[in-house]
């Protein structure tokens, strides 16, 4: 089984993050299982109305021209939005701001191999896409 990086910190701050989102969009949210690849799945009067993914990062939005994910995530955000119907949304935390894009309607990205080298785990290097850092739309401004 693989090794799970997530900390109490990380956790807090995707709750407190998935409330502004809540708030922000007028709606509620279950967590998903690891199974989905996805964080969650939005809602509106208990019916699904968006799939999610959240992410943190530690640095300023511009800090790089473009934003990396892992293909499998888009692959699975695109399963889930064509067997549902409902849109996939990414939404990230900068430092300097919470921004978003729709995952299942991206057109504009390069394919590369990335990820993370610092823990020393291979299965952290994978296919990634790079989304021009200028795709995504502001929803919160400031740090």
């Amino acid at each position: 089984m693989r090794p799970r990086y997530e900390s109490d910190g990380d956790r807090k701050g995707e709750a407190a993050l998935l409330s502004f989102i809540c708030h922000r969009w007028d709606c509620t949210a279950e967590k998903l299982s690891d199974r989905y690849e996805l964080d969650c799945l939005l809602l509106r009067n208990g019916v699904g109305c968006a799939w999610l993914e959240m992410k943190i990062r530690t640095n300023a939005k511009a800090a790089y021209p473009t934003y990396m994910i892992s293909f499998g995530k888009i692959m699975a955000a695109r399963r889930l939005s064509e067997g549902s119907g409902l849109p996939s949304f990414l939404a990230v935390q900068w430092t300097d701001g919470i921004h978003y894009i729709r995952l299942d309607e991206i057109k504009k990205f390069d394919v590369a191999i990335g990820g993370r080298r610092d823990r020393n785990d291979a299965q952290d290097i994978e296919p990634v896409i790079l989304i021009p850092i200028d795709d995504f739309i502001p929803m919160a401004i400031g740090g």
